[in-house]
């Protein structure tokens, strides 16, 4: 339970304090950090409910921060990468990275090239889930009245 209210309170922050490196709106710092701690725990806990890989975890989370951004720019009326850049910061595979270079530093050439090939990954899950968020908002939440307007 405590890794959960940790992993949550780290996201918050870390988007929250991106949100003030980026130079966004002083009004928009909280709502930035929410974005970010809800994309991350949404990919986590269906990561953990459903045993999902890295790489489907990574897409849904990126894929609940996209949507997440383009609902809180209509909120605020802001444009949707004001949210969606602090809040992709808890999802960049940091970690992996450094690992794969102490891997080549330590000349463990095969084990680097398995972990960057997981960073990649990850990476691409992470673009192709805000590709599909991106999508998904113009189709739903910009064109709505295409969709629900019976008269055409």
């Amino acid at each position: 339970m405590m890794d959960w209210i940790f992993n949550l309170l780290f996201s918050f922050t870390a988007s929250y304090f991106f949100a003030v490196v980026f130079d966004a709106p002083k009004k928009l710092f909280f709502p930035a950090g929410i974005v970010g701690a809800v994309g991350w725990m949404m990919g986590q806990t269906f990561g953990i409910v459903f045993d999902l890989p890295l790489v489907m975890v990574n897409f849904i989370g990126a894929f609940t921060l996209g949507i997440m951004s383009h609902i809180m720019a209509r909120v605020y009326k802001e444009p949707s990468t004001i949210f969606l850049t602090p809040g992709i910061i808890p999802f960049v595979p940091g970690g992996m990275a450094y690992d794969a270079t102490s891997s080549i530093i330590l000349s463990d050439y095969f084990g680097a090239v398995n972990i960057i090939m997981e960073v990649i990954i990850s990476a691409g899950s992470i673009a192709a889930g805000i590709l599909f968020a991106e999508q998904f908002a113009l189709l739903f939440i910009r064109n709505r009245r295409l969709l629900f307007n019976k008269n055409k």
